[in-house]
C-alpha cells in the first residue's frame, strides 16, 4: 500500500462514508495487492479514520502522531535517556530509542542532548 493509495482512499472517505469492501476494491484498482483484512487493520490504525459499523469515514480533526504525543507526555525539562523513555511509553505505543531521538531532533518542543537524552525546550 503506497501513501498515494492511502490518500486516495481517505479522499473517498472524506466525501462520504465508505464500506470496507468498496475501499478494498478501490485500493486494488489503484494497484494495491493488500487483502481486505490488511486494509481493515490499516484503517483501524489511521488516527483520522473512524468506523461506524461497516462504514469508514475521515474524521474532522486529525490527531497527532501517537508516538510523538506519548513522548511529549513522558519528557520534562530534565534530560532523560531515550532508552528509559521507551519504557515510559504507554501500552500500545511501540518505539525504539533511535526513533524517539529522531522525533526529538525534528520536534520544535523537544531537544536532543548528547548522548541520546531527550528533554523539553
Amino acid at each position: 500500500m503506497t501513501p498515494q493509495i492511502v490518500e486516495q482512499l481517505k479522499s473517498r472517505m472524506a466525501s462520504e462514508p465508505r464500506s470496507l469492501n468498496e475501499l478494498h476494491r478501490a485500493s486494488h484498482a489503484a494497484g494495491s495487492a493488500w487483502s481486505e483484512g490488511q486494509l481493515h487493520l490499516l484503517l483501524d490504525c489511521l488516527p483520522d479514520v473512524s468506523q461506524d459499523g461497516d462504514q469508514f469515514s475521515v474524521t474532522g480533526g486529525t490527531k497527532g502522531d501517537p508516538v510523538t504525543e506519548a513522548l511529549l507526555n513522558a519528557v520534562s525539562d530534565i534530560a532523560i535517556p531515550a532508552a528509559a523513555l521507551v519504557k515510559r511509553l504507554p501500552g500500545g505505543v511501540v518505539a525504539t530509542a533511535g526513533a524517539l531521538c529522531e522525533i526529538a531532533r525534528n520536534h520544535p518542543d523537544l531537544e536532543l542532548v548528547p548522548p541520546n537524552r531527550i528533554r523539553r525546550r
